[in-house]
């Protein structure tokens, strides 16, 4: 596979920006690098036996209901609806390792490591900014942790996934992703953030 040039690398600059307030920036954002972001189908009677390989292969517990994630040390499982998946993983070889173990009879894969942008978005005022654009309940009962959603941020659709209490991971098309970053980054000036630098 071509080595990534990821979307946001000239315009991610790391540093503090917005408000200045004395308990510090309250957000961090983070483009995201995976090596790899996979989507994988079932075929209409085969969602058991897909599920089956993802669990082995993956180590975790596939999801029963959509719209929740399970994550091992191999990635973040996402099920999107029953029998559709997308897999974010730092692992540059499970691509090859699962077309081995997923005959085309069970399902499909395809990789979208090049046709995805990934930015993580954390601290107190998380959940504040994602709310100007997104139109789900982000409060922790209703979307709790391991959440996944599919919505959209001033018109750019994403995939969202609650990390944690005040960690979102989003997810939008790579052409999209500089207007989603000065959109979002826009949203988040009157509470100060800082970009961090991508490990």
């Amino acid at each position: 596979m071509s080595s990534l040039v990821y979307a946001l690398a000239e315009t991610a600059r790391p540093g503090v920006y917005g408000a200045s307030r004395a308990e510090g920036p309250g957000l961090e954002l983070l483009e995201l690098r995976p090596a790899t972001m996979l989507q994988l189908g079932a075929w209409p009677d085969t969602k058991g036996a897909l599920e089956a390989i993802l669990s082995d292969h993956l180590k975790l517990e596939v999801p029963v209901t959509p719209g929740q994630a399970a994550v091992s040390p191999e990635g973040t499982l996402m099920v999107m609806a029953p029998g559709r998946y997308l897999l974010v993983s730092d692992n540059g070889d499970i691509t090859q390792s699962l077309l081995e173990k997923i005959a085309v009879e069970t399902g499909v894969l395809t990789d979208l490591s090049h046709a995805r942008a990934g930015i993580r978005i954390s601290g107190r005022n998380a959940a504040d900014v994602l709310l100007k654009g997104v139109v789900i309940d982000l409060d922790i009962r209703a979307f709790t942790v391991g959440s996944v959603a599919q919505s959209s941020f001033h018109h750019v659709g994403l995939t969202l996934h609650r990390k944690d209490e005040t960690t979102f991971d989003l997810f939008v098309f790579r052409g999209f992703a500089v207007s989603f970053w000065e959109a979002l980054t826009d949203a988040a000036l009157e509470y100060g953030y800082e970009v961090m630098t991508p490990a």
